[in-house]
């Protein structure tokens, strides 16, 4: 065999050396930024550090998102240019319908996460308490959230279905690339969080699939993006009990659980209950019967 051809097939670089050359350009990104952060503004990474040990604050998010997300433009900016794209080639189209199709998705993940902990107060393992804020206080710490949580979204999104996605359905087809990618995507946070466990890897697989499907569905990330995004908002600043292992501040209501994990889904929040895992099935099972505009079948998405 040539070493040409083991580099490269018909298509340019194989995916295993595209997928190697972006999380080396992103990981070391990153790990730059990092360091010039620690060196300039050490308390920012404090922050960010904080966030790793399960404090969840809305400024600890946000800093960790912003140098996540330039590592991630500066990895696409790469990968397009050897491979002769653009970012909309990830996901990204431009559409008229694209902020439509955000807040769709926003809606969605909003009424799932409420449908959960509805059933879960039916099963007496949840209960909604008090307010923990009110006023012009819940109004800025619910805008704060609503900007971590929404960078998350487009940082997830973006990296594991608009590139790691995108590249492996280019090498294997869309829905084996899917099964690889969600994978991935459920051990990611329990390599990077230390309040996920192996209950969080199944919910996080699920959530996986479930946005692999939205993508193939509407043809681009936008609606999972909001989809998400309202997930990670409603569990953080809307019902979010504390725990052993995670601590969030400045939600909005005082709720408390107990009870098995398997009902309440313990620190990883009520996605990872039963119940969560249920609704991750039926609202995936939902949207395979949709028609929304499809990709082409020809595209990797």
């Amino acid at each position: 065999m040539k070493v040409k051809a083991i580099f490269q097939g018909a298509n340019g670089f194989r995916v295993v050396w595209r997928l190697l050359i972006f999380l080396v350009v992103f990981t070391g990104c990153e790990a730059a930024i990092q360091t010039a952060v620690n060196h300039f503004a050490p308390s920012l990474l404090a922050l960010e550090m904080a966030l790793r040990q399960g404090a969840l604050s809305p400024q600890g998010l946000l800093i960790s998102e912003i140098v996540n997300l330039v590592s991630l433009a500066i990895g696409l900016a790469v990968m397009a240019r050897i491979e002769r794209r653009t970012f909309a080639d990830y996901g990204l189209r431009r559409a008229g319908g694209s902020v439509r199709r955000l807040c769709e998705g926003v809606a969605w993940g909003l009424a799932m996460v409420t449908a959960i902990v509805l059933l879960q107060r039916a099963e007496n393992v949840f209960d909604f308490g008090t307010l923990a804020l009110s006023g012009s206080e819940a109004s800025k710490m619910g805008l704060l959230w609503g900007a971590a949580t929404l960078l998350v979204g487009f940082f997830e999104e973006i990296f594991f279905r608009g590139y790691i996605q995108y590249t492996l359905a280019s090498g294997m087809g869309f829905w084996r690339a899917a099964a690889v990618s969600s994978l991935i995507f459920g051990a990611s946070h329990i390599a990077a969080d230390s309040f996920y466990n192996w209950q969080g890897l199944i919910s996080a697989t699920l959530a996986g699939l479930l946005f692999c499907m939205i993508l193939r569905r509407t043809g681009s990330l936008w609606m999972a993006i909001g989809f998400h995004s309202a997930i990670d908002f409603a569990e953080t600043f809307v019902f979010s009990p504390p725990t052993s292992k995670l601590q969030t501040a400045s939600h909005l209501l005082n709720c408390s659980q107990h009870g098995s994990v398997w009902l309440t889904g313990g620190s990883v929040g009520p996605e990872a209950s039963l119940n969560g895992l249920i609704l991750f099935a039926v609202v995936f099972t939902l949207f395979s019967r949709f028609r929304f505009r499809a990709a082409p079948t020809n595209e990797p998405i």
